[in-house]
C-alpha cells in the first residue's frame, strides 16, 4: 500500500459506500466521478457486464488525468439471470424486494485499475452468493419507507437494516456492501509491482 500511495490514487466513484470502504483499510486516494450513464444490458454475460462498465467508468476519468492510478468498479445484484441495478423509485425498490426474498442470489463486481499515463489496466470479477430469508410485504413496506433500499443495486444495504433479511452469505462481505476490497488489494499489489519493474 505505502509503494502505491507514492502515486496519485483515484476512485472513479462518489459512492459514501466504496469510499468509506478505501477509506476503513488505509488507502488516500481523491474523488473523480465517473461521467458514464449506467445501463442494464442481456446482450452481452452478467460478468462482461460489470466488469465493461468498471472499465468505461476507470476510463472516463482516465482521460481527464496526466498521471494516476484510476480505480473503477460497478456492482449489480443477479437472481434467476436477472440483472438488478439500482431501483427507479420506491415501487421499483418494492418489486426488486419482492423477487429476492425467499430465494437466493448473486452480487456481481467488476473491478478495473487503469494506470496513467502507461494506459496499462487491469480488470477482475467478484462473486459472491447470497440467500434471503423469507420478507413479509410489511417488512418491505417499511424497509423501503425507510430510504434505505434507494441506490443500493438490489435495493437494500446489507451494511445497514437490509442484514436482518440474510440468511446466508458465502464470499466477500465488502463485495456486498459495494466493493471486493479483498480483490482490490491483490489487484494494487500486481499493479504497482509490474509498474515498478518496467522501470528498470
Amino acid at each position: 500500500m505505502d509503494t502505491m500511495q507514492k502515486k496519485r490514487f483515484i476512485l472513479a466513484s462518489n459512492s459514501p459506500r466504496r469510499v468509506e470502504l478505501l477509506k476503513a483499510v488505509g488507502y488516500r486516494f481523491d474523488i473523480i466521478p465517473h461521467r458514464i450513464e449506467e445501463y442494464i444490458s442481456d446482450s452481452v454475460s452478467p460478468a462482461d457486464y460489470v466488469q465493461n462498465l468498471a472499465y468505461l467508468k476507470a476510463n472516463d476519468v482516465a482521460s481527464r488525468v496526466d498521471e494516476a492510478l484510476i480505480l473503477g468498479a460497478d456492482t449489480i445484484v443477479l437472481h434467476k439471470k436477472n440483472i438488478l441495478g439500482k431501483p427507479k423509485d420506491k415501487d421499483d425498490a418494492k418489486r426488486m424486494l419482492s423477487m429476492l426474498s425467499n430465494s437466493e442470489h448473486d452480487i456481481l463486481s467488476g473491478v478495473c485499475l487503469i494506470d496513467m499515463p502507461s494506459k496499462k489496466k487491469l480488470l477482475r470479477f467478484c462473486r459472491t452468493f447470497i440467500r434471503m430469508r423469507p420478507v413479509t410485504e410489511r417488512e418491505i413496506e417499511e424497509y423501503v419507507e425507510s430510504g434505505e433500499s434507494m441506490d443500493k443495486a438490489g435495493a437494500y444495504a446489507i451494511q445497514g437494516e437490509g442484514k436482518k433479511f440474510i440468511d446466508k452469505i458465502e464470499g466477500s462481505y465488502s463485495n456486498v456492501v459495494g466493493l471486493p476490497l479483498e480483490t482490490v488489494k491483490e489487484m494494487i499489489n500486481n499493479f504497482v509491482c509490474d509498474i515498478n519493474a518496467q522501470k528498470f
